[in-house]
């Protein structure tokens, strides 16, 4: 379990008016919302899956916004893969932001997140046994295109 605001208020390690989520400020900082229903999270989301041919639904959890994630239907093989890595790097992605807000006061905004996802897939990407003949950076521009 993660240590949201909402969890450490809750263990009375933080005061209520410390509990708000460092993306928006507007909602208490649970897993669902820092990870799916704020809604800077919410257009990452939606942004990634657009570029993969796909669209998100609107669920209330994380835990079931993975399980729809997953059971979306895709094409086989590198596609699947694409769409399976693409979740875990969108959620690594934005609990990295989180922290890096948190502990570092760094400001970040929406095309920078995207970006830093892109990249990330694209070298996890690269490590995979398959032979794709194109770089990092080629690979970030095009993940659609696959």
């Amino acid at each position: 379990k993660l240590s949201t605001r909402q969890r450490l208020f809750e263990k009375g390690l933080l005061q209520e008016d410390q509990i708000y989520c460092p993306l928006c400020g507007s909602w208490p900082e649970s897993i669902d919302h820092i990870l799916l229903l704020c809604l800077f999270s919410y257009q990452v989301w939606i942004t990634i899956a657009s570029e993969l041919g796909q669209s998100v639904l609107a669920t209330t959890t994380f835990k079931e916004h993975y399980k729809i994630w997953m059971s979306t239907p895709r094409r086989k093989g590198i596609h699947k893969k694409v769409w399976t890595l693409a979740f875990f790097a969108v959620a690594w992605h934005l609990w990295k932001t989180r922290n890096e807000m948190v502990f570092q006061n760094k400001v970040y905004n929406k095309e920078i997140l995207l970006q830093d996802i892109r990249r990330r897939m694209a070298l996890w990407m690269k490590a995979w046994k398959v032979d794709l003949p194109y770089t990092e950076e080629v690979l970030a521009m095009n993940l659609g295109n696959l």
